[in-house]
């Protein structure tokens, strides 16, 4: 079944394990408190060798990735070398058609790219893998990732307070239940199922995406068609928050990333904190001057008051 096959994927390849952050952090200050906090995923709730698909498709180890899933199923060597090529080219010719329409930086469904790669082999294994298959696994060997020290408690923290916490990432299928199973769910929940936000409230913390992060807060960038930091992603973001009769700064995006997260939430009027888990992470904080923090119990203790 797929579900038993991605959770021994899952138990073989994704930590849970936080990984430290910095051994002190100031509290930034937030002016108006928000009712909505958004949380970005690679870099942010979890620490990932690369992160999303423009990250892996700058590193040159991502080609073993693909390697690794074409000796997984069954392929050749060559097939797997093959594939990184033209996966990386499909993304970006796929980008540039959707730049002459206006949209910025498109997103991609891997899964239909990868329904492409493996038919496109002469002579392949019979059965065919899924292409879901195919693309949870590749990601799992080109992007280890771990939960940061006190992301999850985070969540928690502030869905006691009463606050409405979302997530908005760049992301694919996948990252749902890598994201699950990182801090502390089962991983259980799955693409097929009718809608994001309707998993049983279940696991150590309510771990079950829909559990901890409110449906109509939800922005993945699969599902949307179109990534940070193209315009269309916070205007969503803004005009929702619109709609529920607050200001876009009454949302709070906590992001890792001074251009993808920080400038593009700041431009449709979203409050932004940077979060640099490493004190030394001096390159990220003199790109971005506004609020910042190392730790999450810091930026609780700015939400909470303790």
């Amino acid at each position: 079944m797929v579900m038993d096959r991605w959770q021994d994927w899952l138990a073989a390849h994704v930590s849970r394990t936080p990984v430290s952050t910095a051994e002190t952090a100031s509290v930034p200050r937030l002016d108006p408190k928000p009712r909505v906090v958004l949380f970005d995923v690679y870099g942010t709730l979890l620490a990932a060798r690369h992160g999303d698909l423009e990250a892996q498709g700058r590193s040159r180890l991502a080609e073993e990735s693909f390697v690794e899933t074409a000796r997984f199923f069954g392929f050749s060597e060559e097939s797997g070398r093959a594939w990184a090529k033209a996966f990386f080219q499909a993304v970006a010719d796929e980008q540039e058609r959707c730049r002459s329409l206006g949209i910025q930086r498109a997103e991609v469904l891997v899964e239909r790219i990868w329904e492409e790669l493996l038919q496109s082999v002469p002579d392949p294994p019979n059965p065919l893998p899924d292409p879901m298959d195919a693309a949870f696994y590749r990601e799992l060997q080109a992007n280890p990732v771990a939960p940061f020290e006190g992301a999850a408690e985070a969540l928690a923290a502030l869905r006691r307070e009463g606050y409405l916490v979302g997530v908005a990432s760049n992301a694919q299928f996948y990252t749902v239940p890598i994201l699950e199973y990182a801090l502390g769910g089962e991983g259980r929940f799955f693409p097929e199922a009718e809608a994001i936000g309707r998993a049983d409230e279940t696991g150590v913390l309510g771990t079950d995406v829909g559990a901890v992060f409110h449906p109509q807060w939800i922005f993945f960038s699969f599902q949307l068609g179109f990534a940070k930091p193209d315009p269309h992603f916070f205007r969503l973001v803004a005009t929702r928050a619109r709609r529920c009769g607050w200001r876009p700064e009454e949302v709070l995006l906590v992001g890792n990333d001074p251009v993808n997260d920080m400038e593009a939430a700041r431009l449709h009027g979203i409050q932004a904190v940077l979060f640099t888990p490493s004190s030394t992470a001096s390159s990220l904080r003199a790109s971005w001057s506004g609020p910042q923090v190392h730790r999450f119990d810091a930026l609780v203790q700015a939400l909470i008051g303790r």
